[in-house]
């Protein structure tokens, strides 16, 4: 059992930000290219570099990649994909997008990312920026070309039903009816965008894997043919045929110009992870199994092979490749957005965040849950906004947060650490 302890060491009342010196770009003032992978319902459970999941599939190039560049344990994005991918590009908390849960096309609500968002592609002047894959973003109300009136320069997405053999393909507001596997089709788009567009390039690539519905890809792609056909074995399927796709993109890399990055968009669905993991605290959930999510960065100045275990939000990448791009800070918006470049050149080196906050909430005219959660490298705090329960827990000793320190060590001690966390709880206008 944990003791508790107000020695909280590094608790600021809000985001401790000191700025650093510029990061050095490659070649001669050449800019850099960036490719950013947003992995779809792949948690730490299923990456092996983090040693939390059981038997998790075989996953050689996303391994290759951690080799090449930092791995980091303690990368925070929101519990489910809209909020996540409204921050990446926003730089900006779920309070000030207004997507704090799932944008659900068919819900009659009118709930698309606002046009007056300034987006990351719209802050990187000179480059040619191309989107591919899954935007969710959008709703039925929105323009077919979302993407575009959003700042990218070219996208290929899809519209409709959510099937992996049979979709309607968008590019750029064209549809065309398509067949086959479309991952790989999504992967032939991402590779010809990495091979042959001109420097400086800006790649956005989410391919949908591996997101419900469950199902076994072509056996060319994972070694799990044979094996029963259950959602906890079909998403290791998926992830594996994500590995051996982003395999074929990455092979066409050129990591002394261009930056990599892979993330999660929410830690794996219930119905897919074992032991030590819980259903009921993976995606969806504000526990660590939703929110702190695999991420790898390489490219040029990176050192190979490194580890980092210091805080980073989804909204840090916004700044992050502004600064490695060589345009200092974002032009605007982006208010939470802080770079992590100073710990991608050197990954032991301390960090700029004393602490990550998530908030979750319903649309206006749906039901939901509104939960907050703040923590720091040890302490975590979950908040129901509208009970006001909460619950406390030590990470160091309980990663899985299976004891509420505020129930099984009632106190003094514990009520002073839920009253301070409360405290760091940032307002917004």
């Amino acid at each position: 059992m944990p003791i508790l302890s107000l020695a909280l060491g590094g608790f600021l009342p809000c985001f401790a930000f000191n700025p650093s010196p510029p990061v050095a770009l490659p070649g001669d003032g050449d800019r850099p290219n960036v490719l950013l992978i947003l992995m779809d319902d792949i948690g730490r459970d299923k990456i092996d570099l983090y040693g939390a999941g059981a038997s998790p599939p075989p996953i050689p190039n996303i391994r290759h990649l951690a080799e090449r560049g930092v791995v980091f344990d303690n990368a925070w994005v929101y519990q489910s994909c809209s909020p996540t991918r409204a921050a990446l590009l926003t730089g900006r908390d779920s309070n000030r997008t207004g997507i704090g849960s799932v944008i659900r096309p068919l819900d009659g609500l009118v709930t698309p990312l606002d046009l007056s968002e300034h987006l990351l592609p719209e802050d990187l002047p000179g480059y040619r920026s191309t989107f591919i894959g899954k935007w969710h973003l959008s709703d039925t109300t929105s323009p077919i070309d979302h993407p575009i009136r959003h700042g990218f320069d070219s996208f290929v997405g899809w519209v409709d039903h959510n099937d992996f053999f049979d979709w309607m393909e968008n590019v750029n507001g064209n549809v065309v009816q398509r067949s086959g596997y479309f991952p790989v089709a999504m992967g032939a788009h991402a590779y010809r965008a990495v091979r042959y567009q001109q420097q400086p390039s800006f790649v956005y690539y989410c391919p949908k894997l591996a997101h419900s519905p469950y199902h076994r890809p072509p056996a060319s792609l994972h070694s799990y043919a044979g094996q029963a056909q259950v959602p906890v074995i079909d998403h290791k399927a998926m992830v594996e045929a994500f590995d051996t796709i982003l395999g074929r993109v990455l092979d066409r890399v050129d990591l002394t110009n261009t930056y990599v990055f892979l993330i999660g968009d929410n830690g794996s669905p219930g119905v897919t992870v074992l032991p030590p993991f819980e259903g009921a605290k993976v995606k969806g959930s504000l526990y660590e199994g939703g929110l702190n999510v695999p991420m790898i960065v390489a490219g040029p100045g990176i050192p190979p092979g490194a580890r980092c275990d210091e805080l980073v939000h989804a909204t840090d990448f916004f700044a992050t490749i502004r600064e490695l791009a060589g345009f200092g800070p974002p032009s605007q918006g982006a208010e939470e957005s802080i770079s992590f470049a100073p710990l991608l050149m050197d990954p032991a080196s301390p960090g700029a965040r004393s602490h990550l906050f998530v908030h979750r909430f319903p649309f206006e005219g749906a039901t939901g849950l509104n939960e907050r959660a703040i923590r720091t490298k040890r302490w975590k705090l979950i908040e129901n906004v509208d009970t006001g329960e909460c619950e406390l827990f030590d990470l160091t000793s309980d990663p899985f947060e299976g004891e509420n320190l505020l129930v099984t060590q009632p106190g003094t001690s514990s009520d002073e650490l839920r009253t301070r966390l409360l405290a760091m709880m940032p307002v917004f206008p």
